[in-house]
């Protein structure tokens, strides 16, 4: 890609060729479908951006989202302890702190040899794009974001993420028979499948005069670098709550699920389950009056009942802070026992117990509804839901118009559930209108 090639600039590719290209860039020879590790995918692209002379920069995850997914799928159980559960994630956590100013520094060397000096006022050099100047402003808007954490992202070169899928009972047929049988064959019934790529933005501006105002005050503070963070972690805001099918708007507090995707943007975990209105292919259940810890449990059987049917194994169970609290009093009260284990602020779990099941994780969620009626519970096969990426969150410099810096940090992505052969029918199951 040339240096002169930016969103919408003269004489340049149009947006749709762009993208082609970015995604091809982006993914090398990455195979579409091949499930990828978003921090270390970020660090060797910023290498490999450099060398190609773009003008773009690709961004890690502040909290490295493989670390989230260890510390919920590979630690605790229904029989560890929660003291025992956070002795076990030690580790992690020194990880994730020690990553920062690891991760920090890289982008920083990298964009700083690959786009300018740092006392450019346009360029993107040392001030622009580490992630956290000062952490005391960064952390008082960063927080995790579990679904994304938890849900595999898989490479995607084109606008289109396209998948085959064989229903659990669209196998053909089999019969017993005498001992002269004719035979007569059966049919598979294949499905192929086609979600196009979405578009997301976050743009900044900084004014000259506060970048310089900030690098003489005491200490120093860069601004754009708070700016672009702060904008990254917008992104990832509207991306986790487009996942979970709630409204968009990130300063939205009190968030309600969205009966349709958005506009120009996906379906989430809620859109699965409520497009699919077929009771005879529903493994949801609707919990409308249902508040009580039994309730829910029986509810919750149900529903996993009915995916154990279709060949669905559910290992994530995802939560409203109202549900979640209601199972956890209720577990404490049945078993004398606080059942929460917390990884770090933001991110805990309960382990549940189902047949053929020795700790399935469910997690509170804060983007969930919490309001009377519109409480929920997703039951998910995570190995069966992927975010398909054309390419990651991207730093990009845009057109200098006036004493101030703009910029504009972009992903494409779509997001896929492989249990859905025909766009109704998911085979994901939950409890959704709870009390």
């Amino acid at each position: 890609m040339a240096k002169s090639v930016g969103w919408g600039s003269p004489g340049g590719l149009n947006f749709l060729e762009e993208a082609d290209l970015r995604g091809s860039l982006f993914w090398g020879d990455v195979i579409d479908g091949t499930p990828i590790n978003t921090a270390r995918m970020a660090k060797a692209n910023q290498a490999r951006y450099l060398e190609n002379q773009t003008p773009l920069m690709p961004l890690a995850p502040a909290i490295p989202d493989d670390l989230i997914w260890k510390a919920i799928f590979d630690y605790g159980g229904a029989d560890v302890s929660k003291e025992d559960y956070h002795e076990q994630t030690e580790k992690l956590r020194n990880e994730m702190v020690k990553g920062f100013d690891a991760d920090y520094e890289a982008i920083t060397k990298a964009t700083t040899a690959g786009t300018g000096s740092a006392s450019s006022s346009s360029s993107t050099g040392s001030g622009m794009i580490h992630a956290i100047a000062d952490e005391k402003v960064a952390y008082l808007y960063k927080r995790p974001y579990p679904i994304q954490a938890l849900i595999p992202t898989e490479s995607n070169r084109g606008k289109a993420a396209v998948w085959d899928a064989i229903g659990p009972f669209d196998f053909g047929n089999a019969a017993f028979g005498t001992e002269d049988q004719s035979f007569t064959e059966s049919d598979i019934t294949a499905y192929t499948r086609t979600e196009y790529i979405k578009y997301l933005f976050s743009v900044g501006r900084v004014t000259k005069a506060a970048q310089l105002a900030g690098l003489s005050a005491v200490p120093p503070r860069d601004m754009m670098a708070v700016r672009v963070d702060a904008a990254q972690d917008a992104l990832r805001a509207l991306r986790e709550r487009a996942m979970l099918g709630v409204s968009i708007d990130v300063s939205d507090r009190t968030p309600t699920f969205n009966s349709s995707a958005p506009t120009n943007g996906y379906n989430g975990m809620y859109n699965f389950l409520a497009n699919n209105s077929t009771a005879a292919d529903m493994n949801y259940v609707d919990g409308t009056g249902v508040s009580t810890y039994k309730e829910i449990m029986d509810y919750l059987d149900t529903s996993y009942n009915a995916m154990v049917i279709d060949s669905i194994s559910p290992n994530l169970a995802v939560c409203d802070y109202t549900t979640f609290s209601t199972i956890r009093s209720g577990l404490t009260e049945y078993f004398r026992t606080d059942p929460v284990q917390t990884f770090t602020q933001g991110v805990s779990k309960i382990s549940l117990v189902f047949p053929n099941e020795g700790g399935l994780p469910l997690v509170p969620h804060p983007f969930l509804p919490q309001t009377s009626g519109s409480g929920a519970i997703f039951l998910m096969d995570t190995r069966l839901l992927a975010r398909r990426s054309l390419w990651m969150d991207t730093y990009e410099d845009l057109a200098k118009i006036n004493l101030s810096q703009k910029f504009v940090v972009s992903a494409a992505e779509t997001f896929i559930d492989k249990s859905d052969v025909d766009g109704s029918t998911s085979l994901m199951g939950g409890v959704l209108n709870l009390n």
